[in-house]
C-alpha cells in the first residue's frame, strides 16, 4: 500500500524509461536511478545511488499499464513530501525520528530502512518516520538526499 498524503497539485512526478522487460519494482518501492536518468530495480549488495519512490505501476488503468507497456514509470522526487507504507514498503520495526535509506540486501531490495538497521555500506539517506501506525504503517517525509555510512552492527546483532 502506498498513500501519498500530501496533496498531489504540490508533488513533483516524472516519468522515467525503464525495461518493461525486467522491473518489477512497485508502488511504494524504491528504484536505482541511472547515469542515464533510467530506472532499474535495486541491485542486491549495490547500496550507493541515488533512488526514486515509484508510484506508478502496471494495473488495470489503461494509462498507466500503456505507460509501462512503451518503457514508462512515474517516481515522486519532491521533497516534504509526507508519504504512508505498509510493509511491502519497508523492513524491520521504525521508531519516530528514524533516517531512512533504500535496503539493497537480499529480498529487502527497494524498501525503506532505518540507517540504524541497515547492512554496512554508504547510502543516500532519503527519508525520515514521523509515525509509527498501530496497524503496521509508517507515514514518512522525504527529504532531500544526503550521504550516511552505516557500519552494519545493529542490523547483524539483530538478524
Amino acid at each position: 500500500m502506498l498513500e501519498i498524503l500530501t496533496p498531489l497539485v504540490k508533488v513533483e512526478r516524472v516519468s522515467r524509461a525503464i525495461d518493461p522487460s525486467n522491473f518489477v519494482a512497485a508502488p511504494g518501492i524504491w528504484a536505482a536511478l541511472d547515469s542515464s536518468g533510467s530506472l532499474a530495480n535495486v541491485s542486491t549488495g549495490v547500496e550507493s545511488g541515488l533512488r526514486k519512490l515509484v508510484i506508478g505501476s502496471a494495473s488495470s488503468n489503461v494509462y498507466e499499464s500503456h505507460d509501462v507497456e512503451v518503457g514508462r514509470i512515474t517516481t515522486m522526487e519532491s521533497f516534504g513530501v509526507r508519504v504512508k507504507v505498509d510493509s511491502e514498503g519497508f523492513v524491520h520495526t521504525m521508531v519516530q525520528g528514524d533516517f531512512l535509506v533504500v535496503s539493497a540486501a537480499s529480498g529487502e531490495e527497494g524498501k525503506l530502512v532505518a540507517v540504524s538497521q541497515a547492512a554496512a555500506g554508504t547510502y543516500y539517506r532519503v527519508a525520515q518516520v514521523e509515525e509509527v501506525g498501530s496497524d503496521g504503517t509508517i507515514t514518512f517525509r522525504t527529504i532531500t538526499p544526503s550521504i550516511v555510512t552505516s557500519t552494519g552492527e545493529e542490523s547483524s546483532s539483530s538478524s
